[in-house]
């Protein structure tokens, strides 16, 4: 299966639920505006990430360096090694004695995690994803990570991070120890703590080994041996906890403004003009042409692209059907349309629109107690596959609460809603 598409068209979150479903084994390149990610799926589990902004074994060994765990000396010496025998890092590291296989485990799924989520924050740019040739991994110190836990905790971050930014609003902020516990020692393990110790969570261990009053909260990121989330709990638990006071906020260095440009419009830009409009023209041509092009091509021509935007209208109908059942455990009733469930912040606006950009069907039928959901397929036809119904809970919508003081309404035993 080839697949490449934009991510105004589908969302990575997408994207992961499919290949995790499909257990689909490759490699799924994404093209951002600042870099280029490319993520290595076995089985359906991510195995591997890289950034070519900077090669993964160079991000692991600085990440060991700067969280304490080996030395500039003990890196650069293995760095040499490896560049002489072109052996993996991690094989190095560890037959070295100069790391522990537990702290490499991490280190590796730390790494790739923080390429994965950064990529989950883009919203433009063009993907692909290719089942060509074995997958390349770390597999004796690389545990895959299952696409199901990425999307949780990507779920979790796009919920909790609103509320932690609210507490640290800048990752430019200072903090210091409080006075009076400068010399506390903060400690994740479970046995009894002791003397001026205190037994807290990992992430509030960690993050505080590195609260020193200098350093911003972007270079505790860089330091600690935590996701980038994590840090950020950490921080709004010790601030909760009264253990962090808000020290100095370092003044940004204004950069000198830029030279203008001399006015004028030079032959040499005018050609590069002329160059890019016929690119584009070209682009423009041939985009539809490309066997392996399955989003400028009709939508539905190649049989993979149709069994992909099948599998994400599934995922997203589902969606919706969890959506109705929150909806009538927080209200007592159904919702009459699918936007009660925008409204009500529950679902996103894109959430009720199939991959071709049209709204999903919902019908509530109180008269027989069901509720159901219509996808369509390519050619606008209600699609069997995309079509199911549920039932409504016992009590819900049958008879419905009528307001005091008013005559019963008269509705319909259907409400089909486009």
């Amino acid at each position: 299966m080839g697949l490449e598409g934009t991510l105004r068209v589908f969302s990575l979150n997408d994207i992961f639920q499919v290949l995790g479903l499909q257990r689909k084994s490759g490699v799924l390149t994404v093209e951002g505006e600042d870099d280029t990610v490319t993520i290595s799926f076995l089985g359906g589990q991510v195995v591997a990430a890289e950034s070519a902004q900077r090669r993964l074994d160079n991000r692991i060994g600085n990440l060991l360096v700067r969280a304490g765990r080996i030395s500039e000396e003990q890196l650069a010496r293995i760095l040499q090694t490896q560049a002489e025998t072109q052996q993996r890092l991690g094989f190095l590291l560890i037959r070295d004695r100069v790391a522990t296989p537990a702290d490499l485990r991490e280190a590796l799924r730390l790494q790739i995690l923080r390429i994965v989520f950064n990529a989950f924050r883009w919203t433009d740019g063009r993907f692909s994803f290719t089942q060509e040739g074995p997958i390349d991994y770390d597999a004796d110190h690389m545990s895959p990570v299952p696409t199901e836990s990425i999307l949780m905790e990507a779920a979790q971050m796009q919920d909790e991070w609103p509320i932690l930014e609210r507490k640290i609003p800048s990752r430019e902020i200072v903090y210091r120890r409080a006075p009076g516990v400068e010399n506390l020692r903060l400690i994740s393990a479970p046995e009894p703590p002791a003397e001026g110790s205190l037994v807290v969570s990992r992430k509030e261990a960690e993050t505080w080994k590195w609260v020193d009053g200098t350093r911003t909260i972007s270079e505790i990121q860089e330091h600690a041996f935590l996701s980038e989330f994590d840090v950020y709990k950490g921080l709004v638990e010790l601030l909760d906890r009264s253990l962090l006071v808000e020290g100095r906020i370092p003044v940004a260095s204004v950069a000198p403004a830029a030279a203008p440009r001399p006015a004028g419009f030079s032959s040499r830009a005018a050609l590069l003009w002329v160059a890019a409009a016929l690119l584009v023209a070209a682009g423009v041509f041939l985009a539809p042409r490309n066997p392996w092009n399955l989003f400028v091509r009709p939508r539905g021509e190649r049989r993979e692209a149709a069994d992909f935007l099948k599998s994400v209208s599934l995922e997203r109908l589902a969606a919706i059907e969890r959506a109705v059942r929150v909806f009538y455990d927080s209200s007592g009733q159904y919702p009459k349309k699918l936007e009660d469930l925008v409204t009500t912040g529950i679902l996103d606006e894109s959430g009720v629109y199939d991959p071709y950009g049209r709204k999903y069907r919902y019908i509530l039928r109180t008269d027989d107690g069901k509720f159901g959901l219509y996808g369509r397929n390519a050619q606008g036809e209600i699609d069997l596959d995309l079509s199911f119904d549920r039932s409504l809970a016992p009590v819900a919508e049958i008879h419905p609460a009528r307001s005091r003081g008013r005559a019963p309404e008269s509705r319909p035993g259907v409400q089909v809603i486009e």
